[in-house]
């Protein structure tokens, strides 16, 4: 089992980490001239918190994946991918109790951006990877 990330992951993490950075700039600018829906502090460690969540779970899906191929045996290897599925699900149910019992330091719209973030990285990195290949 290699001990680093792959290349699919970090472009996912750099994606995520960019995408948090213009929701950022794009939910504070909408708080503070449009229409303030939660308090601006609020917004930006929900924001951050959720995508530290989605980062965290793109590392866990590609250890359970590399795990799973060392496995083998498709019965075994389909239940451990199953429990992480199970894992990554109940941590993010983990997450937004956390955000709903703590909603004066987690902005909820901020944690849900964050946590949703994952869709848009995912068909960034897919993109991105694409051209890359094509290129070679």
């Amino acid at each position: 089992m290699k001990s680093g990330l792959s290349k699919t992951a970090k472009v996912m993490c750099a994606a995520l980490a960019a995408l948090c950075a213009f929701l950022l700039a794009a939910g504070l600018s909408v708080i503070l001239w449009v229409f303030p829906f939660e308090p601006a502090a609020a917004y930006a460690i929900g924001l951050v918190a959720g995508t530290l969540l989605s980062a965290a779970k793109v590392v866990l899906m590609e250890r359970s994946l590399n795990r799973a191929a060392d496995i083998g045996e498709f019965t075994g290897a389909r239940n451990y991918g199953l429990a992480q599925v199970m894992l990554r699900n109940m941590l993010t149910l983990g997450f937004f109790l956390l955000v709903f019992f703590f909603r004066p330091i987690f902005g909820l719209f901020g944690a849900i951006a964050g946590v949703l973030s994952l869709q848009p990285a995912a068909l960034i990195t897919g993109y991105l990877l694409r051209k890359d290949s094509t290129q070679v």
